[in-house]
């Protein structure tokens, strides 16, 4: 596994605990491994002991683009036909281009960006949006061991193309509550608590208001589930995939990037509605 961040800190005691795996991470940051189990190691050791699954997952697609296109990693996966299971939320043009590099280098690509941020990865609960290039058993016993929802596309970047509409309609929901939850606390007063429980319980926005109200209610930003960052980083490659004006995710972007500034980019992405608290 190439990556260490949030995601990843979740992901890995899932692939330890197994009896059958042999988890092997690749680190700039980690001078120790980060549970019993697991194994550093760096590019050069990755030639000599080839993997049969190699698992990216990076902040952005330059880090995915330094890793995948590095000669010692095409070494490494034309070894073994390595199964390459790239996480990441890329770019849509990338996430196609990546599919021939790892082709060009011999293994066989899975396109599988996850949603459910931290909780899901802590619990080995991810959801995973699959496009793969020919099954591979390999694979699919690593991804059992952290996603216990998988849907399979029909075509390569299908799977970034929903991500990135996915997290660009949540993102929308969430810019949302900036507008209402002050305009209940105004108007409501004490009695919001009563409106809290409801937004959290009871119709169609419980599921995002039950994980995100109480948040955004006490203006509790950090130790981020999902960096606003990485969200202001998706929503980027969201408006280039659409490639024209959009009203709704212009707007969106603009105020995830007003949340960045505001409060730092480490911060929750629940950030944007700072405001509804105040």
């Amino acid at each position: 596994m190439s990556g260490y961040g949030v995601m990843t800190r979740g992901v890995i005691p899932h692939l330890a605990r197994q009896d059958d795996v042999s988890v092997v991470l690749l680190s700039r940051h980690l001078s120790e491994p980060p549970c019993e189990g697991v194994e550093l190691t760096t590019l050069d050791t990755m030639v000599s002991t080839p993997p049969d699954v190699i698992i990216g997952c990076f902040e952005t697609d330059e880090r995915s683009r330094e890793f995948w296109l590095d000669q010692r990693v095409g070494q490494a996966v034309a070894e073994r036909g390595a199964g390459c299971i790239e996480m990441s939320t890329l770019s849509l043009g990338w996430a196609r281009d990546w599919h021939g590099a790892v082709s060009a280098a011999g293994g066989i690509s899975v396109e599988s960006p996850v949603t459910g941020s931290r909780p899901g990865a802590t619990s080995g609960t991810l959801s995973a949006f699959v496009y793969e290039s020919a099954p591979d058993p390999r694979v699919r016993r690593v991804l059992d061991c952290f996603v216990s929802k998988r849907y399979d596309f029909h075509l390569p970047g299908n799977p970034t193309c929903f991500k990135l509409v996915y997290n660009a309609w949540g993102a929308s929901l969430l810019h949302s509550v900036a507008a209402y939850v002050p305009t209940l606390q105004d108007r409501l007063g004490r009695d919001f608590d009563v409106a809290q429980e409801i937004l959290s319980s009871d119709g169609w926005m419980a599921l995002v208001c039950a994980s995100k109200l109480s948040r955004v209610v006490a203006a509790d930003f950090d130790d981020p589930d999902f960096a606003v960052r990485h969200m202001v980083k998706d929503l980027s490659y969201a408006r280039d995939m659409v490639g024209a004006p959009h009203a709704l995710l212009d707007l969106v972007h603009h105020s995830f990037r007003t949340a960045a500034a505001a409060f730092g980019g480490d911060a929750d992405y629940t950030a944007v509605a700072g405001g509804a608290s105040e």
